[in-house]
């Protein structure tokens, strides 16, 4: 309950520094069962209040369309709210199904998970992003092997890391011929999707230098390897990456 109280404070301050500075204090959306964002109510699954507190804080407020809590986070507002603080959401039957912390989208600290019937199901302290320590539990209280709650995908050479991806694509890209002729080099920053069955997916050029030096990497981009796929609670999730790749003509 205290977390609420100093929330309702904020919600105090909010309004004052709204009238003050011209903040709008808060921001509505609807969403769909995948969380995207609607035009309106028609099909919605999730009804989200974005609560602004002052220039770069606020607190995101997500509900069932009935009107039952979903999730609140304490959020770092940037060009999209990026969970700062603490966040905690409930299963559909109202009873508390996560409570975790992040550090500018991090998440740091304690994570404790629940089943519906209010066992806790998983125990963890972070000591980085993606590792933790800690425990997990069947529905009926049963200790069971500790797993990490978030695995991001890994690459089949090298260490698997963001790194070794990058080489991998550096190592399929053939330097153009006539990016050569027109001597052209720079950074081309490229996004993509590791799908749940591994495969690289929805390949973009966020920002790219020459045409065909642009081409170049989303070619290797499409001969990567299949990777092992990322996990969210043990079951495979679509990860997104963006990652940069260098042209440079010695």
């Amino acid at each position: 309950m205290r977390f609420y109280t100093l929330v309702a404070g904020a919600c105090l301050f909010a309004a004052e520094a709204s009238a003050q500075q011209g903040i709008t204090p808060i921001k509505k959306e609807f969403l769909d069962a995948s969380f995207h964002v609607l035009p309106d109510a028609v099909g919605a699954y999730y009804r989200r209040e974005i609560e602004q507190l002052d220039s770069i804080k606020g607190i995101e407020r997500t509900y069932f369309i009935d009107g039952r809590r979903r999730s609140v986070c304490e959020v770092e507002l940037r060009k999209s709210p990026i969970c700062h603080g603490i966040s905690e959401s409930w299963h559909d039957n109202g009873q508390l199904s996560e409570h975790t912390e992040f550090d500018h989208g991090k998440r740091v600290g304690e994570l404790r998970q629940y089943y519906e019937n209010g066992q806790l199901k998983r125990r963890a302290s972070y000591t980085a992003p993606f590792t933790s320590t800690g425990e997990c539990f069947s529905k009926d209280g049963q200790p069971v092997p500790f797993f990490e709650y978030e695995q991001m995908p890994v690459y089949p050479d090298g260490d698997g890391s963001k790194q070794a991806i990058v080489a991998a694509i550096q190592q399929r890209v053939k330097y153009p011929m006539d990016a050569l002729v027109a001597k052209k080099s720079g950074r081309v920053l490229v996004s993509f999707n590791v799908t749940r069955k591994g495969k690289v997916a929805d390949i973009k050029v966020v920002q790219g230098v020459f045409p065909s030096l642009d081409r170049a990497v989303v070619q290797a981009l499409q001969k990567l390897k299949p990777f092992k796929p990322g996990q969210v609670d043990g079951k495979p999730v679509v990860v997104g990456f963006a990652v940069p790749v260098s042209f440079a003509i010695e």
